[in-house]
């Protein structure tokens, strides 16, 4: 390959380069992260430079977002060799004869690169690619419009600050008065800010709360995912003894599909219904360890032949899956 055609490849890669970061950030803020936070994401994944733990963490949280990193990762690691390649073949093949007799190709070459990069960058183009993408990428991911959209702000061990465009009201906020949906006792959640119309609008205890309205929640991330994706249907139906009945699990930190929990027990699930520990296949079958019990507010020493009683506190790390569907669903045969 001559020197020429190796320098029009170069700048043709590396005009799909920089499209490919504006591919991947509109996935990553698909799957829920701002803008900011999504082409940070791109260009240290597509340029293989890694990220900081905490924003890993952010990565790790989501299914979709581990896929649109891995497959982000993949495309930069191939994009560098190619480039790379493509360099040691112009600096092989470079004589100064090429350049003098093709000038006026490689003008035309960088104006036009130059060009592109400039019309990319105006706002309604720009605007118009973003469509297309996530038009392209809701489709491929099955994103229904009607879907109220997340997107994390910020994150803070099991919490986070979160942004939710309101597109289908869950059953428990609809035509009710915020004092009526009990967010802060049923769900642990906080409503810092209101946008209806793109105006700022004040909350009070009588707000109702309608489709196009985009709110800022404060609170556990799991509780508003499970929220606003319409999981929770009739909590605010439960009477005070379901309530009390109820296991409470507290997300200590999570580690990809695992997860530290904190599980108050009111309710013990029958796998550990007077059985030991060793006897209840918690950890052989489940993956689950208990890393602590708190009873009546001591601390016990957790062995093998430790049995699990109502209102004893545990904390404990495996899968979180089968974390919830042990101590929420109550579920024996029904883990995968």
């Amino acid at each position: 390959m001559d020197a020429i055609t190796t320098f029009i490849l170069i700048l043709i890669f590396t005009v799909i380069y920089i499209f490919l970061i504006e591919v991947f950030t509109v996935l990553f803020r698909i799957t829920g992260l701002t803008r900011e936070k999504s082409k940070f994401q791109a260009i240290s994944l597509l340029t293989n430079c890694g990220f900081t733990t905490t924003e890993s963490e952010i990565i790790m949280s989501s299914k979709a977002r581990r896929r649109v990193a891995i497959i982000s990762m993949i495309t930069g690691y191939v994009y560098s060799v190619i480039i790379v390649s493509l360099f040691i073949n112009l600096l092989n093949n470079i004589e100064k004869s090429d350049f003098e007799n093709n000038y006026l190709i490689i003008i035309v070459s960088i104006c036009v690169f130059i060009a592109l990069i400039l019309i990319a960058k105006l706002k309604f183009v720009k605007k118009a690619i973003e469509r297309v993408i996530e038009f392209l990428a809701n489709v491929i991911m099955k994103k229904s419009k009607k879907e109220n959209i997340i997107t994390q702000l910020d994150v803070y061990g099991s919490d986070a600050i979160v942004e939710v465009v309101i597109n289908d009201i869950p059953e428990v906020m609809k035509d009710k008065h915020l004092v009526e949906i009990n967010l802060r006792e049923l769900y642990k959640l906080n409503i810092l800010l209101l946008k209806r119309k793109n105006k700022i609008v004040e909350i009070t205890k009588d707000t109702i709360f309608q489709n196009g309205d985009k709110i800022v929640v404060f609170g556990s991330h799991q509780n508003i995912v499970d929220l606003f994706r319409s999981k929770i249907k009739n909590m605010e139906l439960l009477d005070k003894e379901d309530r009390v009945n109820e296991n409470i699990i507290e997300l200590i930190d999570n580690y990809g599909v695992d997860a530290m929990a904190e599980v108050s027990i009111n309710n013990v699930p029958s796998i550990l219904e007077n059985v030991s520990l060793f006897d209840s296949g918690l950890k052989d079958k489940y993956l689950i360890n208990i890393l602590m019990l708190k009873r009546n507010d001591r601390p016990l020493v957790v062995t093998k032949d430790t049995v699990i009683e109502k209102h004893d506190n545990i904390i404990l790390f495996g899968p979180y899956k089968n974390i919830k569907k042990i101590f929420l669903n109550n579920e024996k045969d029904n883990i995968n």
